[in-house]
C-alpha cells in the first residue's frame, strides 16, 4: 500500500470509522435521540498530515451524516467525501442513500447506494457498474453503523456488532469496550470510552476513542500496521450548538 493509500484509507475508515444486539436491553428513550454536531480533527500518517470534518444534520424526519477529509505532499493531493442519509426509529438506525467520492491520487467515479426497506434490498451503482445485494434487519451502509455503535454506547449496551451492506457484500463489523479513560486530545482533556475493532488476525489493530459527555463523539482513533502508527485526533466542534470543550482541571490536593 503506497503512502497516499494509507492515508486515504485511515482518513476514511477512521474518521467515517462504526444493528440488533444480542441480547434484550432496558429502552431508554432519552437516550436513543441523535444531536447534530460538527468536529474537525488532525491525522498525522507515515509523517504525512491529513484534516477531516465530520458533521451531523436534521433535515425534515432524516438524518445527514457527511465525512470529509484531505491530504496533500508537495503537488500531490487527495480528498474524500462520504455521506449517508438515514432515519431514526426506536434507537434504531436505517439507513436510506449512501455516497462516496474520491478525488485526486487514485480517484473513482462516486459510489451511491439506495437502501429499500420494503424489497430489503440496497442497489449500488458506480458509473456503468450496478448491482443489488439483499439485506436483513439491522443492517447499516459503511457509514451509518458509527450513528449506531453511538447510540448503543449511550444505552451501555454490550454488544456491538453491525451488519454492514458494501456493494454486493455483507459483512460484519464489531467492537469490544476494554476502558473508560481521561484522552488527552488537541481540544483538552476529554472523558472517553475506549473501544477496539475485533479482527479475526492481528496484523491490523485499531482502537477508537468516543468522548462521554459529549453524546460519544468520535475523538481519536489510533491504528498500528506493519510497524507504521496512525493517529487522528479531535481538534475542537459543537454539539447541538454547545462547543465541545474540556473537562475542569482537577486541582491539586
Amino acid at each position: 500500500m503506497t503512502l497516499f493509500k494509507s492515508v486515504s484509507a485511515i482518513l476514511a475508515s477512521g474518521l467515517l470509522l462504526l444493528s440488533t444486539p444480542s441480547f434484550a436491553q432496558e429502552k431508554k428513550p432519552e437516550a436513543s435521540a441523535l444531536k447534530p454536531f460538527t468536529a474537525e480533527y488532525k491525522a498525522e500518517v507515515s509523517g504525512i498530515s491529513g484534516s477531516g470534518t465530520r458533521s451531523l444534520k436534521k433535515e425534515g424526519d432524516e438524518w445527514v451524516l457527511d465525512f470529509g477529509a484531505s491530504a496533500s505532499v508537495i503537488i500531490a493531493s487527495i480528498s474524500l467525501d462520504e455521506t449517508s442519509r438515514v432515519t431514526l426509529n426506536d434507537g434504531q438506525v436505517r439507513p436510506l442513500k449512501y455516497r462516496y467520492e474520491r478525488k485526486g491520487i487514485g480517484g473513482k467515479p462516486p459510489k451511491e447506494a439506495t437502501f429499500d426497506w420494503k424489497t430489503m434490498e440496497a442497489a449500488w451503482q458506480q458509473d456503468d457498474e450496478r448491482s443489488n445485494i439483499k439485506f436483513k434487519t439491522g443492517a447499516q451502509d459503511p457509514l451509518s453503523y458509527q450513528l449506531q455503535l453511538r447510540l448503543d454506547l449511550k444505552n451501555g449496551k454490550k454488544e456491538l456488532a453491525y451488519p454492514v451492506v458494501d456493494d454486493d457484500e455483507v459483512y460484519e463489523r464489531r467492537f469490544v469496550i476494554e476502558a473508560d479513560e481521561i484522552l488527552d486530545t488537541p481540544a483538552g482533556k476529554l472523558n472517553a470510552t475506549r473501544v477496539k475493532v475485533v479482527r479475526e488476525d492481528n496484523d491490523r489493530e485499531t482502537w477508537i476513542w468516543f468522548a462521554k459527555d459529549w453524546d460519544y463523539v468520535l475523538v481519536q482513533l489510533l491504528q498500528k500496521e506493519k510497524g507504521s502508527d496512525y493517529l487522528i485526533q479531535f481538534k475542537g466542534g459543537e454539539l447541538d450548538g454547545k462547543a465541545i470543550t474540556a473537562q475542569p482541571e482537577q486541582k491539586g490536593k
